[in-house]
């Protein structure tokens, strides 16, 4: 168990490193549309290639994911975060000398295992023992983290772009990374388990497996046998951990939390995909102006989780922010498509502050959504399952995103404006919220039994 000043110095590293993290990420993201256009070849379908590419990307991601989780419960985060870093490091390098568009999907192999957010969510969710509101604030603060690189990212890297040098980002991103691998292995604590075992001493018999949460009418001498007591995360064979992984999917009081994310993370990756193409190809947006809408927006998303996530979870409770964000979101797409159709047949001199505003709304709502969803799944398991219910989440997530941008720019394609990709949207997360009020009640109750550790 890590003392206080440990673990607050493994936080502290932490937000440095996804702060790192995010910054490098950001910094190519807004460039990226602008490079495979240049890379591709004439009468090329720069939208589908385009889309291909991030589903590509999200490919990887679903096969890395649940890995790095087991990897964070088998060897702890000081490794396991210099893992992803430099998994970061090299996907950043094969981008910067990308010359086609071969290399530019080759970039994306390596990000499998970039998952360092991944990891500072483990140690957000471990640190604060089993109140949602705190729980909620760490996250939130972690997010703020990310955000604080995300806000500079896009507006420095589309001004590092600004001459038509569509590398030099990238290249920076590879430098950034390899600080986060140094400081991961100087400073980050070293045994498997500290992130997540924070504080379970005896994991091994009031933190196990949670196929055994059900074990709650079990006779007192039944309990205290050795067949009661299920391997730890970091005693577990591969096999047991994705098999382990698997059977959390399927518990009664996260499955639902989960198909939201899943579902969630294909209307968000429709969004994400198709806003960038249609600021470039129907407003002709440069990379600077492309920069500032995700900057803004990012920046937004940092101030609300440093100040306002707290208090919004003791307002609302976890559950109201889900809904609450699924509804927002819902709303604001629809707007979004309005205004970008009013201003394809005229002159809107406020077009830029107007798509700041709406983009800043649709982050916010998506960052209450997440926060809300993730307050609920990681308070419904143990601190020793962290890190594997952490690593299915980011796996599904990425999931998600294989369907979404090749359905999204192909519904821009199909009438050449946002409409129907924010209708579509709009009905997932409409029915998103059906699903969480018809399914509320075993989430609650099993998720505040697993938090308060109580077996009756």
């Amino acid at each position: 168990m890590l003392s206080k000043s440990a673990s607050d110095r493994a936080l502290w590293i932490t937000y440095i490193n996804i702060t790192l993290y995010a910054l490098c990420y950001q910094l190519q993201r807004p460039i990226e549309p602008f490079l495979v256009d240049a890379l591709s070849k004439d009468g090329d379908d720069v939208s589908l290639i385009y889309g291909k590419i991030q589903a590509f990307f999200s490919f990887m991601q679903t096969i890395g994911s649940p890995l790095v989780g087991i990897m964070l419960d088998r060897i702890g985060v000081r490794y396991a975060s210099a893992v992803v870093f430099l998994a970061s490091a090299l996907s950043y390098a094969i981008l910067a000398s990308a010359t086609d568009l071969n290399l530019l999907m080759l970039s994306k192999v390596p990000t499998a295992l970039q998952a360092a957010f991944l990891v500072a969510q483990a140690i957000a969710a471990s640190s604060t023992g089993g109140d949602p509101a705190s729980r909620a604030a760490a996250l939130g603060r972690m997010t703020t983290a990310y955000t604080v690189g995300a806000t500079i990212g896009p507006a420095l890297g589309g001004f590092l772009a600004r001459n038509g040098n569509f590398y030099i980002s990238a290249r920076y991103a590879v430098f950034g990374s390899i600080v986060s691998v140094v400081l991961s292995l100087l400073f980050l604590p070293s045994e498997a388990g500290d992130s997540t075992n924070a504080a379970t001493e005896t994991a091994a018999t009031s933190s196990t497996s949670s196929s055994l949460a059900d074990a709650s009418n079990t006779e007192p001498s039944e309990k205290d046998t050795p067949q009661a007591t299920a391997p730890t995360s970091s005693n577990k064979t591969f096999m047991q951990a994705v098999q382990h992984s698997a059977e959390l999917a399927t518990r009664a009081n996260l499955w639902p939390l989960l198909v939201v994310k899943v579902v969630g993370g294909v209307t968000a990756s429709m969004h994400s995909t198709v806003l960038p193409l249609v600021l470039k190809q129907k407003l002709k947006f440069d990379p600077a102006d492309l920069g500032f809408v995700m900057s803004s927006s990012m920046f937004a998303v940092a101030g609300f989780g440093a100040f306002g996530m707290a208090p919004m979870t003791k307002w609302l409770g976890s559950k109201g922010m889900s809904l609450s964000g699924l509804g927002g979101r819902a709303i604001v797409g629809i707007l979004f498509a309005l205004l970008i159709t009013a201003s394809s047949s005229g002159e809107n001199s406020f077009l830029l502050y107007e798509l700041v505003g709406i983009s800043v709304a649709h982050a916010l709502l998506s960052h209450l959504l997440a926060t809300g969803l993730t307050t609920q799944t990681t308070g419904a398991v143990g601190n020793d399952e962290q890190g594997a219910l952490l690593g299915l989440e980011h796996g599904l997530f990425s999931l998600a995103r294989i369907g979404g941008p090749p359905v999204g720019t192909a519904l821009l394609g199909h009438i050449g404006r946002p409409f129907l990709v924010e209708g579509v949207c709009g009905a997932l997360d409409v029915s998103l919220i059906l699903l969480l009020v018809a399914t509320a009640a075993q989430t609650g109750i099993n998720a505040k039994k697993k938090v308060t550790g109580k077996t009756n």
